[in-house]
């Protein structure tokens, strides 16, 4: 009973450094410089953030990805950028990820995309936003078997992850 109590205390004391860091965010978010929201208003362009939180089972601590053109700064800060990191959600499904990234106002023709390893990269630009960001994905995946589509501002891409075990060869006689 004792290792049943004392990872919930871990949890605890996990879950509750993660609402102190956002809590520091949120509070300066609330002191973005007025000249920095006047000028984006005037520009016609929106102050958006937002985050995803997710703790899944072998993940060693909770993930925070933050969404949108008010980021965070190293040690504590925020700053308001011209580039929009975009909301996306990963799904494991059978030997593929299947990665669903929102590009409001985007089309086809605005997205450019590369692999390297297990990084997906993501750039758009339109009339009134630049899109950029950096997933992370799981693990390795193939260069060569990517499906991209792309519907009303919402991108899939489809990627075949690579195999974790060798490939089995047959021994000739």
């Amino acid at each position: 009973m004792k290792d049943f109590d004392d990872f919930f205390k871990e949890f605890d004391e996990l879950f509750r450094e993660e609402i102190r860091r956002m809590r520091k965010f949120l509070t300066a978010i609330s002191n973005i410089p007025e000249d920095q929201i006047n000028e984006r208003i005037k520009r016609g362009e929106p102050l958006t953030f937002g985050f995803t939180y997710s703790w899944r089972t072998g993940m060693p601590t909770p993930q925070i990805r933050y969404f949108g053109n008010i980021k965070p700064e190293r040690p504590i800060g925020i700053k308001v950028d011209d580039e929009v990191t975009p909301f996306y959600d990963i799904y494991e499904k059978d030997d593929v990820y299947e990665v669903i990234i929102e590009l409001p106002g985007a089309e086809k023709k605005d997205v450019e995309l590369s692999i390297k390893g297990n990084d997906l990269e993501v750039k758009a630009k339109t009339k009134y936003k630049k899109y950029n960001t950096v997933i992370r994905l799981p693990s390795e995946v193939s260069s060569e078997d990517v499906i991209a589509k792309m519907n009303n501002g919402v991108l899939t891409v489809t990627l075949k992850r690579k195999e974790k075990e060798g490939k089995k060869i047959k021994i000739l006689d």
